[in-house]
C-alpha cells in the first residue's frame, strides 16, 4: 500500500499531458486494430452455433388448427394491423423480392475492395463484418430478444383465407424479429461505417447522407417481408436496430482500440527556468 501510495505522490508531482498520435493515414496504415486469427476463429464459431440454433427455431411444434380456429386480429395492436391487410396471393412475389435485397446487401461490403486502401486490408476487414453478422444470428438465435423465448405467430397464421397447412408450421412463431431485416442492415450499416472510417475528410453531412441511405435497403426489405406475411411492422423495426447497430459499433470498437493503441500518456517534462524536469512517456 506505501508502495502505491509513494508511486501515486511522485507521478503527481510532475505535469501530466495527455497525447495521441494522430491518425494513420487510411492509405497507408489500417483503421481497425484486429487480432485476425483469434477474432476470425471466434466470429466463425459464434457464427456456426448461431447458424445452428436458427435451424433449430424452425422446428418449434407445429401449431394446433384449434389454436389457429381461435387467433383473432384485435389482440394485435393498431400499428402491426398492416401485416394483416395484405393480399395473401401476393405474398410469395414479395418473398422473392426480399430475398434479392437479402442477398446484394451481404454481398455489398465486397465492393470496397475495388478500391486499393481498403483492398490493403482485406483481412482485417473481412473478419470484423465476421464478427458483426455472427453477433446478429446470435442475438437472433439465442438472446432473449430473439423468437427462442419470444413465440409470436407470423402474419399469415392470422389469414383464414389461406389452409391449415400454410398456416400451422412450427416456423410460423419466428415472427419477432426479423432476422433477413436486421441481416440486410448488418451488409448495407457495415458497408457504410467503412467507407467513412476510411474518408476522415467526409463532414457530418456526408456521414448524414450515407447513413440515410444505408437505411434504406433494409427499410425496403422490411416491407416486402411484411407483405409476404412473415413479419408485422414492429418485428421489422427491430430487425433493423439489431442490424444496424452491430454493422456499426464492431468496426468502431476496433477504431477506438486502434487510436488507444497509437495514444501516449506523457508525465512529466523538460527544463524550466533553469530546473530540471523528469519525464516518464507511456505509449499503449
Amino acid at each position: 500500500m506505501f508502495r502505491c501510495f509513494l508511486l501515486l505522490l511522485v507521478c503527481c508531482s510532475f505535469p501530466l499531458t495527455a497525447q495521441k498520435f494522430p491518425d494513420l493515414d487510411p492509405e497507408k496504415a489500417s483503421v481497425y486494430r484486429v487480432r485476425t486469427v483469434r477474432e476470425g476463429l471466434g466470429g466463425l464459431a459464434v457464427m456456426v452455433g448461431a447458424t445452428t440454433g436458427i435451424d433449430g427455431l424452425r422446428d418449434k411444434t407445429p401449431i394446433s388448427d384449434e389454436t389457429l380456429t381461435r387467433l383473432q386480429n384485435s389482440e394485435i395492436g393498431r400499428l402491426d394491423r398492416w401485416g394483416l391487410e395484405r393480399d395473401a396471393l401476393k405474398r410469395f412475389r414479395s418473398e422473392e423480392t426480399s430475398d434479392y435485397f437479402f442477398n446484394g446487401s451481404v454481398l455489398l461490403p465486397i465492393t470496397l475492395f475495388i478500391d486499393k486502401k481498403f483492398r490493403k486490408d482485406w483481412l482485417d476487414i473481412g473478419v470484423l463484418y465476421l464478427q458483426a453478422h455472427a453477433l446478429s444470428a446470435f442475438t437472433y438465435a439465442f438472446s432473449p430478444l430473439g423468437p427462442r423465448f419470444i413465440d409470436r405467430y407470423r402474419p399469415v397464421a392470422y389469414y383464414e383465407e389461406l389452409s391449415f397447412d400454410d398456416r400451422r408450421s412450427g416456423n410460423n412463431l419466428n415472427s419477432f424479429f426479423s432476422g433477413h431485416v436486421s441481416t440486410t442492415a448488418v451488409g448495407t450499416f457495415f458497408f457504410t461505417k467503412v467507407l467513412s472510417d476510411y474518408n476522415p475528410q467526409w463532414t457530418g453531412g456526408h456521414r448524414a447522407i450515407a447513413f440515410t441511405l444505408a437505411s434504406l435497403p433494409p427499410a425496403f426489405v422490411a416491407v416486402q417481408r411484411v407483405r409476404a406475411l412473415k413479419h408485422f411492422p414492429t418485428d421489422t423495426v427491430v430487425g433493423l436496430g439489431v442490424g444496424a447497430f452491430f454493422g456499426v459499433m464492431v468496426p468502431h470498437v476496433h477504431k477506438v482500440w486502434a487510436r488507444n493503441h497509437r495514444s501516449s500518456l506523457s508525465l512529466g517534462g523538460g527544463y524550466h527556468d533553469g530546473a530540471g524536469g523528469a519525464g516518464i512517456v507511456l505509449t499503449f
